[in-house]
């Protein structure tokens, strides 16, 4: 056979098992069909774990693109540009986070979920619009490396209650083993305890249990509202007496400023009405001695006329 026959052959079975290839790899999703109509979409991510061109796009689980270029802020941050499919329109409202797509190969996914803020409108999002919006999620792996410090000290206390177990363990052993035979001893007191508490007990019983002091008790406690009444009838009537003494009270200052009054003028003029009395007794006694000096006669007549005296004629 012709050389030249030969090289063709094997470079159309070549072109052609490569055009098989590219086909069944456009057709299982492992490369992305250029002729269907995209649109790019700019989304700012704090960081980008996992994150690589061709990385899946997905929403509810459907993948509806793929990454096209990623690119590291200076500032911090991390740009990806997404070219999404336009059967799949994305919606202001929705929000793309970087999640983990498998726990064993690390592989990420970023998906669009909807967002429950009421402020963020449901228009479409246009072609060539960028976002600051994108979140990230806690991978498990770093969560369990950040909580190698919780986990020590989770272990240190787990030894030491596993350390202060064993010593309480040998106090028990040493308490159980001793000459003494303490325990025995807080078992027999123990015990007493029980029975006097019983004997409590059988006592209080036979005390609700008797017939006659209960129906005492009850008749007792059926009079307290009785005793009740008289007592509040008696202190109305302490009320109302102590009411009349004061206003008995009341009278009586009211008298003794009257008294006060009167003898307010008595008390200043005190000096002159006793000196007046001093001398109308002066006067009297005067007038007494002057009359137990006269002489009365059994027959009295006038002599010598008119005379300022009565005397006595032969």
């Amino acid at each position: 056979m012709d050389e030249r026959v030969l090289r063709f052959r094997v470079g159309v079975v070549v072109v052609a098992a490569a055009i098989i290839t590219i086909i069944l790899i456009t057709l299982l999703g492992a490369w992305p069909n250029p002729f269907t109509p995209q649109y790019l979409l700019h989304i700012l991510f704090p960081s980008a774990p996992g994150v690589t061109i061709d990385t899946p796009v997905r929403k509810s689980g459907i993948e509806i693109g793929r990454v096209a270029n990623l690119e590291l802020r200076d500032e911090g941050g991390v740009w990806v540009t997404m070219k999404i499919n336009s059967r799949y329109p994305l919606r202001f409202n929705e929000i793309c986070r970087i999640g983990t797509g498998s726990l064993v190969t690390g592989d990420a996914v970023l998906e669009f979920v909807a967002s429950d803020s009421p402020q963020l409108s449901r228009e479409a999002i246009p072609d060539g619009t960028s976002l600051t919006n994108g979140i990230v999620e806690t991978n498990p792996f770093e969560l369990i490396v950040n909580m190698e410090g919780e986990v020590r000290s989770a272990l240190d206390a787990v030894k030491q209650a596993g350390t202060e177990v064993g010593t309480f363990a040998r106090s028990m052993n040493e308490l159980m083993g001793t000459k003494d035979d303490q325990l025995g001893r807080i078992v027999d007191k123990t015990e007493v305890a029980l029975e006097n508490f019983n004997k409590a007990m059988s006592s209080v019983d036979a005390l609700v249990g008797d017939e006659q002091l209960m129906r005492r008790l009850h008749e007792s406690l059926d009079r307290v509202p009785q005793i009740f009444d008289q007592t509040q009838r008696t202190l109305s009537q302490v009320q109302d007496t102590l009411k009349s003494f004061n206003t008995v009270a009341l009278r009586a200052s009211r008298n003794l400023e009257n008294l006060e009054d009167f003898t307010a003028p008595l008390g200043e003029r005190g000096e002159e009405i006793s000196q007046n009395l001093v001398d109308s007794i002066r006067r009297v006694n005067e007038l007494l001695t002057n009359f137990a000096e006269l002489r009365w006669p059994r027959s009295s007549r006038r002599c010598g006329g008119l005379s300022r005296f009565w005397v006595t004629c032969g």
